[in-house]
């Protein structure tokens, strides 16, 4: 009987939403073909159309745009774009009633009364709530579109005092009613104002360009930051340590995530939040078979929200279930691996890795792991600090984020810490190292030296930590991933494409080759693939922006002023 009844509610509830949808699609076809009878002024059907909304061109343009960016909202059942529609479907028909009579005026009385009944009976599922931060922006954006509004009516009342004769005092609340006529296409210029448009057209785009932006920051998208607690960690932790086989999953842990909890069955996903889309950095960490469940739910978490979803540094491991589940896929690049059992540096390959050794155990480097839970040593601590200050000094732009971990000596959890000392003692670089598959692995994930480092001394740090993880049993190393190296030119994914022609092009950004160069002289044993999967399936210039911006202290202004810097020295060669 139970099951029965739930059938019946879903099967309902599908109905309402495919109505719903149709409902929302056959109003941004007619928003469509509202902005195409523009470019047919003098059509029998223009003329009809325009005169049963009592608007020209201009407006008829502004009002189907701002009807269409609704309509896309509506898709994504945001509350704030049913709100506005609602006020919109009230008001275009009670400025109807004024002056009913032509059919088609009718017709589209009608039509606002069927859609505010619609959307007033469905109006539980427009439940996507808007950014509680972008009201400042909104009132801003609104407070523009209003002065813009104002300069235009003091224009007019300049032009009708010019229009009136001699001695007739223009009220302002005449030059009002006139300047808000022209603006929403309900009245005519004084004729003073004949072949002066310029400054009314510049003033009218603004307004109406600030009415949108304030819609669209009214309606942006906003998901609750969670505060995590000590235990929730811990047990982030522990499903990192029994299932994560990223190598990038650990940095589920640092503070810059926040994390979502599987309800259905155990499991976590680190994600961050730009604009209207959430960026996840690796793959979700759960038992294999619970893997589905938990992707399933997070997809509808993020679809409630009216998020998108671009996740980062995935491994091959799951590849098919996201496609399955309607993802976008594109490699990213290749992580450099190790399997520690058959690495050796023996040979042609590792002659240049042995040569750095050999070069920085000449210099007198020294390697040692800093056990910090067994004893923690405030000197060694500043030691860190100082390294870690040399080389932000050295560096072109900041630390990335999001993707790259922290040091985190105060609560370094699961981390492994090697350092490089030179032949005075003083600390020169060292190398953080997280876990993965079950601390059967480590990457290495933070790597800095300071100004004095000798030539070999982060090769020296990597081979000696290995050699300690194999004596350990440890089966596997890591470098992390080469972003964008190994893609094809040929491919016929027009993602893969664009990737390839930004690492072609824009190294000065970046310096991907630089970066797969010095990962490839430590001569992996295996170069693992990595890809971005992203939903909706074809990604939007927004989700690209939030991938960039999510991992750029200095967010995409960083980028570009990189690029402009290179292309300037490039132009000075």
């Amino acid at each position: 009987m139970n099951h029965t009844l739930l059938n019946n509610q879903e099967r309902a509830r599908q109905l309402r939403i495919r109505i719903e949808n149709i409902t929302i699609l056959l109003l941004a076809v007619f928003s469509f073909f509202l902005f195409l009878l523009t470019f047919f002024p003098f059509s029998r059907i223009s003329k009809a159309m325009q005169g049963s909304f009592e608007m020209g061109r201009m407006v008829q343009r502004a009002f189907s745009i701002v009807l269409f960016v609704l309509s896309l909202q509506l898709w994504k059942r945001k509350r704030n774009a049913w709100t506005i529609s609602m006020g919109i479907f009230v008001l275009n028909f009670l400025r109807g009633l004024i002056g009913m009579g032509h059919p088609l005026h009718n017709g589209i009385m009608i039509l606002d009364l069927f859609l505010f009944i619609l959307f007033f009976i469905t109006r539980k599922d427009f439940c996507c709530p808007a950014g509680r931060g972008n009201r400042r922006q909104t009132l801003l954006l609104a407070l523009f579109a209003i002065i813009g509004v104002l300069i235009n009516v003091g224009i007019t009342w300049h032009y009708m005092r010019l229009e009136a004769a001699d001695g007739t005092s223009v009220s302002f609340a005449d030059s009002f009613t006139q300047g808000i006529s022209m603006i929403f296409g309900m009245g005519s210029l004084p004729a003073s104002m004949a072949g002066r448009h310029g400054t009314e057209f510049v003033l009218f785009w603004f307004s109406w360009g600030c009415i949108l932006a304030a819609i669209l920051c009214a309606v942006r998208p906003w998901i609750q930051k969670q505060a995590h607690g000590s235990q929730e960690i811990q047990h982030a932790r522990t499903l990192l340590n029994l299932y994560s086989q990223n190598p990038c999953s650990y940095l589920a842990l640092e503070d810059d995530k926040c994390l979502y909890f599987g309800h259905s069955v155990d499991g976590v996903l680190p994600y961050g939040a730009v604009g209207d889309t959430i960026v996840v950095n690796g793959d979700p960490v759960c038992r294999d078979e619970d893997f589905p469940a938990l992707l399933t739910e997070f997809r509808e978490f993020c679809q409630n929200s009216a998020h998108n979803i671009f996740f980062l540094g995935l491994t091959d491991y799951y590849l098919r279930e996201y496609e399955k589940q309607g993802f976008g896929l594109v490699k990213s690049g290749e992580e450099a691996r190790f399997k520690l059992a058959d690495y050796e540096i023996s040979g042609k390959k590792g002659a240049k890795m042995r040569m750095n050794i050999n070069h920085a155990t000449k210099a007198g480097v020294t390697v040692h792991e800093y056990k910090v839970l067994e004893k923690r040593d405030p000197a060694l601590d500043r030691e860190f600090d100082r390294i870690t200050d040399e080389w932000l000094d050295g560096k072109k732009s900041g630390m990335l984020q999001f993707t790259m971990g922290t040091v985190g000596l105060e609560d370094p959890m699961d981390k492994r810490y090697f350092y490089a000392l030179n032949s005075d003692g003083k600390m020169v670089a060292f190398i953080v190292f997280v876990p993965f598959l079950g601390k059967n692995g480590y990457m290495a994930d933070v790597t800095r030296h300071g100004k004095d480092a000798p030539s070999g001394v982060m090769e020296t740090i990597i081979y000696e930590a290995f050699q300690v993880f194999k004596e350990e049993g440890i089966d596997y190393g890591s470098l992390g991933v080469a972003p964008l190296a190994g893609l094809s030119a040929e491919s016929k994914n027009p993602m893969e494409r664009l990737l390839q022609f930004i690492y072609d092009h824009l190294n000065a950004c970046y310096g991907f080759r630089d970066l797969y160069r010095a990962k490839e002289k430590y001569s992996p044993t295996e170069w693992v693939p990595s890809y971005y999967a992203y939903l909706p399936k074809y990604p939007t210039p927004s989700m690209l922006y939030a991938a960039v911006e999510i991992q750029n202290p200095h967010g995409i202004r960083g980028y570009i002023l990189t690029f402009l810097k290179g292309e300037l020295h490039k132009w000075k060669k």
